[in-house]
């Protein structure tokens, strides 16, 4: 059963005194935003039931998570903090007679309740920011940046090496039988150790026998794929069985790409992780990671420094392709025109050129690519032009002020979907704080 808020203060509640009673600044600017009702509207359009046990209030879980996103905690450091925080405790709406609902019970509900809600709060956010005429949505700059993923530097052995511990794990589950992987898994890891000794000689002997060390490791695991196949059917725990299937697939495709690299080919779409294969390499030139892993992060802000629109893409997609659905979603959020749009040249193309143009942006910040004709050299030079060139290098600071404040650019949760609700958290509450500080 759906509940919205909590019972309000309890009887301790009367006899603290009024220092403890009274917020701090910065929660309680935040509790004016989230006090307003239309946030309760995506719950109840998709979990308005009246039958079962009472969840955690919609109210406290939104308040919670501002909390853990706001000083980068886990959940049972999150669930401890609040329940030794008088302060905390009364944000949140719960009493000091009441119990913290339990780490678990928070990880469950984040899943529970997805991606779709919490674009919906971030939109209902923005729509309370412009009724306070904080937000005017006239002037916005892009980037991308890389939201890495939650896992180690991956490597052909190491990867498969960690698909024959996960299927190690799965088949303990099966009882009664004689297939044991452990013997092989240990051969595995002594093969990758005496890779990474190898690496460290750059002749070509040594390249020579990692790739036979390399061979040997994907023989090793497809010998113990194909045993554990015979015996999947005997799992009769569904979750552990289904587990142990997509398991398999992702190991079976790290073998393949690993032959494929062991061949002279370069594999498309690479899988990075076991754990979380949807993770991709994404080159950006940066000398200190030549290459991350993870997806891919677009943020818009506009001129207030509010964010007003965030997406996630797997891999790294061009950012030209981009600029089409920026201006469709900000249509949607602000009907006035835009008037100015500062971007880096990666957004450059004829095509967005005259998009933006017939959208009716008037004064475009975004530089071309390659050598700029003397045309367009005048319009660089115009001073409106260095301002919108300025104006967007601020969203670099943003971006690290995201990373810094709220942990944005690594992603605990897994998975495309686990990406887009971290994402989307760190946002909603760089909004929240950012409103806190005042204008």
């Amino acid at each position: 059963m759906l509940r919205l808020k909590s019972n309000g203060p309890d009887l301790w509640d009367s006899i603290l005194p009024e220092e403890l009673r009274k917020l701090p600044e910065e929660l309680e600017q935040v509790n004016s935003i989230l006090d307003d009702d239309r946030l309760m509207e995506p719950f109840i359009k998709r979990f308005s039931t009246t039958m079962g046990r009472p969840t955690i209030p919609v109210a406290t879980y939104v308040r919670l998570m501002y909390l853990k996103f706001r000083y980068k905690l886990g959940y049972e450091t999150l669930v401890s903090e609040v329940s030794d925080s008088i302060h905390w405790r009364r944000f949140c709406g719960i009493g000091l007679a009441d119990k913290v609902p339990d780490s678990t019970a928070l990880v469950k509900l984040t899943q529970k309740y997805g991606e779709e809600i919490l674009e919906e709060i971030h939109g209902l956010i923005i729509e309370n920011l412009k009724s306070r005429k904080l937000v005017r949505g006239k002037k916005i700059r892009v980037d991308t940046t890389v939201v890495a993923s939650d896992i180690h530097y991956p490597t052909d052995s190491t990867l498969l090496r960690d698909g024959l511990r996960r299927l190690r794990y799965g088949v303990r589950k099966i009882p009664n039988i004689p297939l044991r992987i452990g013997r092989t898994l240990k051969k595995v890891k002594a093969l990758t150790f005496s890779v990474s000794q190898l690496l460290r000689k750059a002749d070509k002997h040594s390249r020579n026998k990692i790739k036979n060390i390399n061979h040997a490791i994907i023989r090793l695991v497809r010998t113990s794929i194909n045993k554990v196949k015979k015996v999947i059917h005997r799992i009769k725990a569904r979750r552990i069985r289904k587990d142990v299937i997509r398991t398999i697939q992702v190991t079976e495709t790290i073998a393949g790409q690993s032959e494929e690299r062991l061949a002279g080919v370069k594999p498309t779409n690479r899988v990075v992780s076991i754990v979380d294969p949807d993770a991709r390499p994404i080159v950006k030139g940066k000398l200190d990671k030549p290459v991350e892993f993870g997806r891919t992060a677009q943020i818009t802000q506009d001129e207030s420094g509010y964010i007003t629109q965030y997406d996630v893409f797997q891999g790294n997609p061009s950012e030209s392709t981009m600029v089409r659905g920026i201006l469709k979603q900000h249509r949607s959020q602000f009907p006035e025109q835009l008037k100015s749009i500062a971007a880096d040249t990666a957004f450059a193309s004829e095509e967005n050129f005259g998009l933006l143009r017939e959208s009716g942006v008037t004064r475009i910040g975004i530089p071309v690519r390659g050598k700029p004709p003397p045309a367009i050299r005048l319009v660089q030079k115009r001073k409106w032009f260095k301002n919108l060139r300025n104006f967007r290098a601020g969203i670099e600071a943003t971006i690290r002020f995201l990373d810094r404040k709220f942990g944005f650019k690594r992603s605990m949760y897994r998975g495309n979907s686990g990406t887009f609700i971290w994402v989307s958290w760190a946002v909603i509450v760089a909004n929240l704080y950012r409103f806190s500080k005042g204008p």
